[in-house]
């Protein structure tokens, strides 16, 4: 009875034998698909690191030329100096207006200016006696750029109140 056992015994075994590296193949097979699905996650992560930066460049670009416009609309040395023509950004008030910042600044070489347009009556309302007070309107315009290359662009209209 005891040899019939043993002998039931090494048929299972000798089946085992006969699956010639099954397990191996299925092992490498796995190794394979997880291996590609490593590659494909890694490209897919590089790609969203590429589009934030790009997007905070750009970002950095935009709050570089509308720091420029804020500045310009607020200072009054701008305002006292421009008479009826222009004041260039770039060259008086580039260094006050990115004092702050490394990675961003004003485009040299291109339109950053506060340009006069026309003085007129006050913008509906403002609140101030007509006969007694005019606007004097303006344009502002900034273009920074910013890490990466980035560039951006920002125009404002400015009425400023004076007396007549």
């Amino acid at each position: 009875m005891k040899d019939v056992r043993c002998f039931r015994c090494l048929r299972c075994f000798d089946r085992c034998r006969e699956q010639n590296g099954a397990a191996l193949i299925i092992a490498l097979s796995m190794l394979a698909i997880l291996s590609l699905l490593g590659t494909i996650v890694l490209n897919s992560t590089h790609a969203e690191l590429s589009i934030a930066s790009n997007y905070r460049a750009g970002q950095q670009a935009f709050y570089a030329a509308e720091r420029a416009v804020e500045y310009s609309m607020t200072s009054e040395t701008i305002y006292s100096t421009i008479g009826e023509g222009s004041v260039d950004l770039v060259d008086d008030h580039a260094a006050v207006i990115a004092a702050d910042t490394t990675n961003s600044g004003l485009k040299e070489g291109e339109l950053c200016r506060v340009s006069y347009l026309a003085s007129g009556s006050l913008p509906p309302g403002s609140g101030f006696d007509p006969t007694r007070f005019q606007a004097r309107y303006y344009i502002v315009s900034a273009t920074s750029e910013g890490a990466l290359g980035a560039t951006a662009r920002v125009e404002a209209q400015v009425a400023r109140v004076v007396p007549r």
